[in-house]
């Protein structure tokens, strides 16, 4: 009769354990796929143009309600900011004493280039974008390398050997700890895609106004209109490329742990190693919201 309740407890044993065991090592695994997901990710949709976005629908249409509404305010705004240029030019000329005919040519050159820039609008801060999603493709490419073949030691047989040595009570702690891990991996994925389509749709709304700031570039008092939207559109460029060092840094980070796991030895170093997984997870999120914020800072804008 002993040796019968002892097997029962053996196999209760067994079962809790490799059941525990299972589901740490699934959390793990799965925590893992998510950041190739989010390496992938990387790769695609942050690097990608607004043309490219969305297939281009959205910005198709958006330039065409630019074309349609946008621009006949534009030129409305020009044609003021040309005219009170001009009207102070004639009449600063010492009173009119000293008036100089090139004051026409210097205005009609200035009108010119106003309307050049407004009607070429969306091709400036197209080249901007293009040069901005080069150089996030770049740094995606180099920064990132290696780093998603490391995630196999996760289903490794040694990996789970590691978590069947711990006792039921610890089981249960790298569980908790493990799944703390999946559900922060997933939340970086979906701060991923909110920080990238936000960008998108700013970078949208930047395009549709984009005329009113180009006619304002040609005039001392208003050029600060259009030299900010500059810097605006810049920052907006080079935010895919801080999204890109943030990201490389974190799926380096939780690879670089990765390669640890089966040297782990009790709960006390597993317990370090996730707890580390769920700071950086954690730290990337807050970075990841403040990609925007650090790319105005950087460039100057506001």
């Amino acid at each position: 009769m002993a040796n019968v309740v002892e097997k029962v407890q053996d196999f209760i044993e067994d079962f809790i354990t490799d059941t525990l065991s299972g589901m740490a090592q699934s959390c793990l695994v799965r925590a893992g796929n998510t950041i190739t997901d989010v390496a992938d990710l990387m790769g695609d949709s942050v690097t990608e143009t607004p043309q490219e976005w969305n297939g281009g629908t959205v910005f198709t249409t958006l330039k065409t309600i630019s074309e349609t509404a946008i621009i006949p305010l534009a030129v409305s705004i020009l044609a003021i900011i040309i005219c009170y240029d001009l009207i102070s030019a004639v009449m600063d000329s010492n009173n009119m004493k000293e008036f100089d005919l090139g004051i026409f040519l210097r205005f009609g050159i200035k009108g010119w280039v106003a309307i050049y820039f407004m009607n070429n609008s969306f091709t400036i801060c197209e080249a901007f974008f293009e040069i901005g999603a080069w150089i996030a493709k770049t740094a995606s490419e180099k920064l990132n390398g290696e780093a998603i073949e490391e995630m196999e030691t996760l289903s490794s047989s040694g990996f789970k050997n590691v978590l069947s040595s711990l006792s039921i009570g610890d089981l249960g702690i790298a569980c908790i700890l493990s799944l703390i891990v999946y559900i922060i991996s997933i939340a970086v994925m979906v701060i991923v895609m909110v920080v990238t389509a936000g960008r998108m749709i700013e970078i949208l709304i930047y395009f549709s106004a984009a005329p009113i700031p180009f006619a304002t570039m040609t005039n001392k008092e208003w050029n600060n209109v259009g030299y900010s939207f500059l810097k605006n559109i810049l920052a907006l460029a080079l935010q895919a490329f801080f999204i890109v060092v943030v990201l490389s840094i974190y799926v380096t980070l939780f690879t670089s742990n990765v390669t640890g796991l089966e040297e782990v030895k009790g709960l006390k170093s597993l317990t370090e190693v996730l707890l580390q997984w769920i700071c950086y997870s954690i730290i990337c999120c807050f970075t990841l919201l403040k990609t925007g914020s650090i790319s105005k800072s950087i460039c100057g804008a506001h």
